[in-house]
């Protein structure tokens, strides 16, 4: 198994980031589900990586803080508050 990760970041020019991996379970399935962004109210860029992570980039240079609900391949839920300091 590859645990999967979610986090959030600012980087050098002020964009808020959200960088998240689905991770892998033994049977080499992903281990969280997509993120479903659809109710977002901010505008963002997506990069997409072979290796299934995303990469979000928000214009929204003042977000603080994003809470996110992570499943896993076996619907079990986990909310995550993840915060810029």
């Amino acid at each position: 198994m590859l645990p999967g990760f979610i986090t959030l970041f600012k980087d050098i020019d002020g964009l808020v980031h959200l960088y998240f991996y689905k991770g892998y379970t033994e049977n080499g399935r992903f281990y969280y589900n997509d993120l479903d962004l659809k109710k977002c109210n901010y505008n963002f860029d997506l990069k997409e990586y072979k290796d299934g992570a995303k990469e979000y980039i928000f214009e929204n240079k003042n977000i603080k803080s994003i809470t996110c609900k992570l499943v896993s391949f076996n619907n079990n839920e986990e909310v995550k508050i993840l915060k810029i300091k």
